[in-house]
């Protein structure tokens, strides 16, 4: 049973204080009494009672208290302990986080933080859920829109897609007039505003009120205020199949690309201001899939607040708290589980593992663990308790962390993390236990935060073809930021080999120290390996506090040794090919899952120091495999080059059997960083891996919009012009002078290159169009062409290309963005690498991919074609989770994807990305797996589907010629596919096998 909150629990902690640390030594803490609606009395008891029994002082803080950064101080308080961490008062923030970066320790249970939060609003606390259901009993007072007739002109479309099918009309239903509207294929933005609403809002009014329903795809709407200002407000909804009612705050509209000083913090719509209304459906702002699409609303009007000019607040921006804020940091579990303890500084009560029991159990993404010497991390993350498939077999995820922050911004603070928010998770003995130990590590405050090896991996020496000698770098850094000195440690050094017989492990080095309270020590040493074997050393670091307890952290360290017979993987003849046979890549994008919700360096520079870490890196392949796949595409940054991950990783893919397309950054061909990129390639010996099948040199670059090309391309345009033509006088006569008077500068001897909505449609202006491309052509095959040299000249071995973004999209015609074009390209790679974000959708926008690989075998047929990214973000942008429709969608697409990889013969393909969760720089999750490991719908495809591709056959002899001339349309390849679609896809829908060729009769491309 837990320890009673009163005097006897009070006096057992004074004497075991007094007892272990002297009479002068007092250990105090503040316990939160989650006194907010929710709030849940028996977790508090039991935290309570946890802290009371470690031997802490309590005193117990309200929530007005919580918010109180005079009162919330390290000098007040050793640990803050939150139970119901989910419904923290988000005004506490600031305190909290005040607290933390002062070093102070943190207990908190039911994560994530402010999950749920509490906001005080007329001097009671509320919940946003307790606050709408108080704004739902408002009943509309003023209606501003007429229903009554069906009058098209009273209406204007606005949308992305004009020429998209839409209808709307106005209809009774249910004995009410309402608007219903139909999208016949939504592809990004399709809203309706109605002229005549009656606007502004009455005085007292600023609810916006009204009904509404979707179709069965339709789950969520937009609604938009325009103020007179232009400003722009925008709610969204979630709808169902029936009838709703709604009743939305000023504060539930958000600034949508705000300008004129609009949309700071504590800005919102001014609905005195309201000039104009729209409402409709976007995927900026709804969690839709592509589509038809329809919806009805009716009774849009206005009514009174109930709390007056009480607003409810924005959600502010939470305090990014590893592990604790915000709720991203977190992901649920999908399928029954047990619960084992993970080993911290010593062995947890010895459980074979307890079942979930129902609980709707959360997990922490994992994070770096302290491995490694010199790594450069922050803190060091440690899982305590965890969460096993019902079998046992598999690893799900960590539902009890430590953290152990040594370095800025928290230095000093020891935070014990628990996700589960039932009290009945902790009525277990084990459960109880578990905690227990947890406190009284964090009490102790002593722990390793680093050690083992500098490396991960590196190459064995050899002497005669026989492995020789190696030495190693290893070291560790211990913490004590406990109140007492820690006397009698030992920390111990040691590098050894499975062969250790062989006298293949190095002495270790061992030292005895008292480490002062608040001090950090390190050590480091060589050891010397005589024989090591090729294949996995083990660094390991062990920290004996007492003889009952010490603190491990050890890792691999692989030895390579580069193959004899390397057999590399061949791009020629249309394909890959591995000796004498076929090969396709059947890969993924790949980031390791510890990047997710993370942001900075840690995420980007994932092979660097501080963010790698080999045990989440073997895991997440495994799983990668495990699914079907065969390879992955990933990128190395030149500054990470000296770490040595890199080895580490492509060890790890080859003994798994993966290829790895390689991306070498930073840069592009345009500026290429040659030294950097064959330091990368001879540091590590690519030359000689098998493993790596192809290099990336460039990451979706474009010639981008007309500003940049203005600025970049203008001097090589007219040197350009000049020599094709002689003169700027031939040029003009050529192109006629209307035209030439589109680039002509008045103040300039310089001509302008071509405006972009001259390249985006069609007209006279044709030949200087047709000019100014191959001008570009010629551009991309210099410097291309050049640096694949470079790279062949180092490594003969490796295909060089890059990810081509929309490059060979025969339906993309923008003005912000001028795609490179393959033909420029023909003898600058070896690898054909569209992306495929130009075709989500059902199969009529999945097909013209079909037409992508036939453009490019006209402009070369010996490269084989491989979509460098194809993916689906499935976030819900408004709860920042997977959207279960989305995911659902985003299968279908799969589905329809493997069916053109199919057809069109493809050699390739590497979905984007791996990791399911929360990608914050990009407000986006694309992930092919959940984050438990557990299949999503597009995993369930990829295990269909990807034999059935990797076994294929290349698409038949062609029966059928089409000729293509891409200088009849002034908007090059998207206007040589207007002229041949109709065409095109007839034959492929009579079975032909269909191919290009250059129209004889037009003027040579070359």
């Amino acid at each position: 049973m837990p320890f009673p909150f009163g005097s006897l629990a009070a006096a057992l902690s004074v004497t075991f204080a007094i007892s272990l640390y002297g009479a002068d030594i007092t250990y105090r803490a503040a316990v939160w009494q989650a006194d907010v609606p929710g709030g849940d009395p028996q977790l508090v008891r039991f935290v309570t009672d946890q802290v009371l029994a470690a031997g802490y002082v309590v005193e117990q803080l309200d929530s007005v208290a919580l918010t109180n950064t005079a009162i919330l101080q390290t000098n007040r308080f050793d640990l803050l302990a939150l139970p119901n961490a989910r419904i923290i008062p988000v005004e506490a923030a600031p305190a909290i986080e005040a607290y933390l970066r002062q070093g102070g320790d943190l207990m908190a249970l039911g994560l994530p933080g402010w999950d749920e939060p509490r906001f005080r609003i007329g001097g009671q606390w509320l919940s946003r859920q307790s606050f709408e259901a108080i704004l739902f009993e408002q009943r509309s007072e003023n209606a501003l829109l007429d229903l009554t007739e069906d009058d098209p002109t009273r209406w204007r479309r606005h949308t992305n897609e004009p020429q998209s099918e839409s209808h709307r009309e106005i209809i009774t239903e249910s004995g009410t007039r309402c608007l219903h509207v139909t999208v016949g294929n939504l592809t990004g933005w399709d809203a309706v505003e109605p002229l005549d609403v009656r606007v502004p809002f009455p005085d007292g009014h600023s609810l916006t009120c009204f009904r509404a329903r979707g179709g069965p795809r339709t789950r969520q709407l937009a609604v938009e205020w325009i103020e007179s200002d232009g400003s722009r407000w925008i709610a969204s909804v979630n709808l169902s199949t029936n009838w709703q009612r709604y009743v939305l705050p000023p504060e539930a509209f958000k600034a949508w690309e705000p300008r004129g000083g609009r949309g700071g913090p504590g800005d919102r719509v001014n609905v005195r201001q309201a000039a104009r209304f729209t409402v409709g459906l976007a995927f900026s702002h709804n969690a839709l899939e592509p589509g038809p699409h329809e919806y009805w609303i009716s009774e849009l009007g206005t009514a009174p607040n109930p709390f007056g000019n009480a607003v409810f607040p924005d959600t502010p921006r939470l305090p990014r708290l590893e592990s604790f804020s915000p709720a991203y940091m977190c992901y649920p579990l999908t399928v029954p589980a047990v619960i084992v303890p993970a080993e911290l500084v010593g062995p947890f009560t010895n459980l074979t593992g307890l079942p979930d029991d129902g609980l709707l159990l959360r997990a922490l993404h994992p994070r770096p663990r302290g491995v490694g010497f010199d790594q450069g991390g922050s803190f060091r993350w440690i899982s305590a308790i965890e969460v096993h498939s019902a079998s046992g077999d598999e690893f799900l995820g960590t539902i009890g962390a430590l953290l152990v922050h040594w370095r800025p911004p928290y230095t000093g603070g020891l935070w014990a993390l628990l996700t589960p928010a039932e009290s009945r998770f902790y009525e277990s003995v084990h459960v109880r236990s578990w905690v227990s130990q947890l406190l009284e590590r964090v009490k102790r405050g002593v722990f390793l935060v680093e050690g083992g090896a500098d490396r991960f991996a590196g190459f064995a020496r050899t002497n005669q073809s026989s492995l020789a000698a190696s030495e190693h770098r290893v070291g560790a850094t211990a913490v004590n930021f406990g109140k007492e000195p820690a006397e009698a440690l030992e920390l111990e050094l040691l590098v050894e080999s499975p062969a250790a017989t062989k006298g293949g492990s190095g002495m270790p080095r061992t030292w005895q120290f008292t480490l002062p309270a608040g001090a950090t020590m390190t050590k480091e040493c060589q050891v010397r390996i005589s024989h090591p074997e090729q294949g996995a050393l083990k660094a390991r670091a062990l920290l004996k506090l007492n003889p009952e307890c010490s603190d491990r952290l050890e890792h691999d360290i692989l030895m390579l040794k580069p193959k004899k017979e390397p057999r590399f993987i061949e791009a020629r003849d249309g394909g890959f090919w591995l000796g004498d046979q076929p090969w396709k890549a059947h890969g993924v994008n790949y980031m390791p899952s510890s990047g997710i919700g993370v942001t900075g360096d840690t995420f980007e520079h994932w092979l660097d120091r501080g963010a790698y870490d080999p045990m989440v890196i073997q895991r997440d392949l495994e799983r990668i495999k495990h699914m079907g796949l065969n390879a992955v595409s990933a990128f190395i940054y030149h500054r990470s080059l000296r770490r040595g991950h890199l080895l580490d990783f492509l060890g790890r893919c080859e003994a798994l059997g993966l290829k790895v397309n390689l991306s070498l950054r930073p840069g592009t061909p345009m500026d290429f960083r040659w030294t950097e990129m064959r330091e990368i390639i001879e540091v590590c010996r690519l030359a000689e891996n098998d493993t790596v099948f192809a290099y990336d040199l460039a990451w979706e670059p474009s010639h981008y919009d007309e500003a940049y090309q203005r600025k970049h391309y203008t001097q090589a345009w007219n040197d350009w012009v000049r020599q094709r033509h002689g003169s700027v006088e031939a040029a003009a006569r050529a192109w006629g002078d209307e035209t030439f008077a589109c680039v002509r500068r008045p103040t300039s001897s310089l001509l302008d290159v071509p405006p972009m909505r001259l390249l985006t449609q069609d007209g006279p202006w044709r030949s200087m169009a047709a000019d100014y491309r191959r001008f570009l052509d010629e551009l991309l095959a210099a410097k291309y062409g050049e640096a694949r040299r470079l790279v062949k000249s180092v490594d003969p071995h490796h295909p060089v290309s890059f990810r081509m973004q929309f490059a060979g999209d025969p339906t993309f015609n923008q003005p912000h963005l001028l795609p490179y074009d393959f033909y420029g390209l023909r003898d600058a790679v070896d690898i054909w690498e569209p992306e495929a974000y130009g075709r989500i959708g059902d199969w009529t926008q999945v097909r013209p991919g079909h037409f992508t690989a036939a453009y490019a075998r006209l402009c070369d047929p010996a490269k084989p074609l491989v979509w460098a990214e194809m993916g689906f973000d499935c976030l819900d942008k408004q709860t920042k989770s997977p959207s279960p429709a989305k995911l659902q969608f985003a299968a279908s697409y799969y589905t329809d994807f493997y069916r053109l990889l199919i057809e069109s013969g493809a050699d390739g393909i590497f979905f984007w990305w791996y990791p399911g969760g929360y990608r914050v720089n990009e407000d986006s999750d694309y992930g092919i797996i959940n984050p438990d490991g557990t299949d999503r719908p597009v995993t369930r495809v990829i295990r269909e589907w990807g034999q059935r591709f990797l076994v294929a056959p290349k698409p038949l002899a062609p029966v059928e010629w089409i000729e293509v001339d891409r200088d009849r349309d002034a908007r090059g390849l998207p206007g040589l596919y207007e002229s041949v679609k109709d065409e095109y896809w007839r034959a492929i829908d009579q079975g032909k096998a269909v191919r290009l060729k250059w129209s004889t009769t037009a003027k040579p491309i070359r």
